[in-house]
């Protein structure tokens, strides 16, 4: 029987991450986890070619040996487990699994931030105040996109919630009223 993916991700996320814990590791497997995922997510052919059947064993051992490199142990560990039982294709749910759970520990919150012009430091610095406020949160990661069509304002997405404070949403609010 087949496991799903997320299945996989879960599985494979929760023990690698109560690994890290019991080795009192957690913030340096994260930032390998993170390094690592880079390099699967800006070469996307990657874990195909570590999955599938054109590669050599012995071109697929040289690529996790140089993934492996400077990595800690248990990283190390990971990636060859993952390898070793086919599931390179997993890699990145695997890793996008152990940082929520590194979030939900640190009460890390991920904002995608949509501005109509670029946040200067104060501002950026005000938004993670409010927002720390806001979500109950230790730490916020700001996911920043500008999209003058929202013409002033901000819309922040976190933890499935949208606020939308743009001057567009108004100004379409003030229309819909004006129009009845």
């Amino acid at each position: 029987m087949s496991l799903d993916l997320q299945t996989v991700a879960n599985r494979y996320a929760r023990a690698m991450f109560e690994l890290a814990q019991e080795q009192d590791q957690l913030a340096s497997v994260h930032q390998e986890l993170m390094a690592l995922r880079d390099v699967f997510n800006e070469n996307p052919r990657l874990a195909p070619m570590l999955s599938g059947i054109k590669l050599s064993l012995a071109q697929k051992e040289s690529l996790l040996q140089a993934l492996k490199e400077g990595v800690s142990q248990p990283v190390a560990n990971l990636i060859q487990m993952v390898f070793d039982y086919g599931r390179m294709n997993a890699m990145v749910a695997i890793i996008d699994e152990f940082e929520r759970r590194y979030d939900l520990e640190n009460k890390r919150v991920h904002a995608d931030v949509v501005t109509a012009v670029a946040l200067d430091e104060s501002r950026r610095a005000q938004l993670k105040q409010n927002l720390l406020t806001r979500f109950g949160a230790k730490e916020i990661v700001l996911h920043e996109t500008v999209d003058e069509s929202i013409i002033g304002g901000v819309i922040v997405t976190a933890q499935h919630r949208t606020i939308d404070g743009s001057l567009k949403t108004k100004i379409d609010q003030i229309r819909r009223l004006l129009i009845k």
